[in-house]
């Protein structure tokens, strides 16, 4: 016959229970399990009995702060607990299983695992390390409240400042939000914290339009800029060669920063004159072709014949990578003098550069066969109807493209001689 308890003592029970000279333990049952200490001192303490005379502590008995019901409750909540498998340093926060911090490497891990690259991911790691594990990292996610988060969000958050750091709490809002996400899924926490935590902030639109911040990127648009900056960039000496042709790359192909920087020799067919993306290193998701004009040629086979690395065309000086998209931006604004092209031009900004002239230049470009979907394709952009994206695989032919980009080196050398 199974030991059950007949123990079932009333609040009342336990009051009228004297201290002795020894500790000693009653039974208090329902469940069996349930247990009371009477110390010597008259304090009453409740706990656990388990299996291996594993000894769980529970609270003080205090009548109408912490009654028998009160313990009954707990006791039953941590048995029906251990009865789905879960493990009682885990239930009793002594495990370090479900602390931020360990729950935060698991969403790194999966990160790796899911192909995202190592540069994305070094940049979770920085900006969660910066704002969120030294307060958050050794705590268990249970313990963790919603407006203890939001207090340092807000702490981030540069309300009058064209720096808001909105785009930095919206992403630390997601990347917490999968740190809860681990936890509810095993069913450790009920809800996640994180739920509708962006609401407590502005948009990065209405935040921008509200104080009149202009988000595009600096870009020049005059001949009489351009040939400016085309003349700096060919009289600086002082400039890292392969940062330099890169920079030219970035005018003559007008790809996304980040694409340039990270161009692989494998991608590239100069015998052919194709430039081909793929489609998990493009923003659109889609693979990108471009053909590089006779310029653009030039300066790729000059890079080959220096380049020491076989895979990126931009090889990184300081480790197996490659270039830094950062310092396309940072030579950019130091050519020609320190600081002489801040808010005046950024390597992204020469894409709006092209659209520009491409679109004061449209009847001689269609004069040439060059149509709308032709620079539109050139630059790689999405379509923004996504019924329309899923069938239209290509906008304009390679031809069309190759023609487009031919022109518009033309058009920069006769403004001024590139090289």
């Amino acid at each position: 016959m199974a030991n059950i308890s007949k123990a079932h003592l009333s609040d009342k029970d336990i009051r009228d229970l004297k201290a002795k000279d020894k500790r000693y333990k009653v039974a208090v049952g329902s469940p069996k399990e349930l247990y009371l200490f009477v110390h010597p001192s008259g304090t009453k303490t409740f706990f656990l009995r388990l299996a291996g005379d594993k000894i769980v502590s529970l609270k003080e008995f205090r009548p109408g702060i912490y009654s028998v019901a009160e313990a009954r409750k707990e006791a039953n909540a941590l048995l029906a607990q251990l009865a789905q498998g879960k493990e009682l340093d885990v239930i009793l926060g002594k495990s370090n299983k479900y602390k931020f911090k360990s729950l935060f490497d698991k969403v790194i891990e999966q990160k790796h695992r899911s192909g995202d690259s190592e540069g994305y991911i070094a940049k979770i790691i920085s900006m969660v390390s910066t704002y969120i594990l030294p307060e958050f990292g050794d705590r268990d996610v249970k313990t963790i409240k919603r407006s203890e988060l939001l207090e340092v969000l807000n702490a981030i958050f540069n309300p009058n400042n064209k720096k808001s750091r909105l785009e930095t709490i919206r992403r630390l809002i997601y990347y917490c939000g999968a740190v809860f996400d681990i936890a509810i899924n095993d069913e450790y926490i009920g809800r996640n914290p994180c739920a509708m935590l962006h609401k407590e902030f502005p948009t990065s639109h209405k935040h921008n339009k509200n104080h009149e911040i202009n988000t595009e990127y600096p870009a020049l648009t005059e001949e009489a800029d351009i040939k400016e900056f085309l003349d700096d960039l060919k009289m600086d000496d002082k400039l890292e060669l392969a940062t330099k042709r890169a920079i030219y790359l970035q005018i003559l192909c007008v790809n996304r920063p980040g694409n340039t920087a990270s161009a692989k020799w494998d991608d590239i067919d100069l015998e052919k004159g194709i430039w081909t993306i793929k489609a998990v290193e493009m923003k659109s998701r889609t693979t990108h072709q471009i053909p590089p004009s006779s310029y653009a040629k030039e300066i790729l086979k000059e890079q080959q014949l220096f380049s020491r690395n076989d895979k990126f065309v931009f090889p990184s000086t300081n480790a197996a990578g490659h270039l830094h998209r950062d310092s396309l931006s940072k030579a950019i604004r130091n050519l020609g003098g320190k600081g002489k092209y801040k808010d005046r031009a950024t390597s992204h900004g020469f894409r709006a550069t092209f659209r520009t002239i491409c679109s004061t230049h449209k009847a001689e470009l269609y004069s040439l066969g060059v149509t709308e979907e032709a620079i539109e394709s050139a630059l790689a952009h999405v379509e923004p109807n996504e019924v329309k994206r899923s069938y239209e695989r290509k906008k304009a032919t390679i031809e069309q493209i190759a023609t487009l980009m031919q022109w518009y080196g033309d058009y920069l050398n006769s403004i001024t001689p590139l090289f």
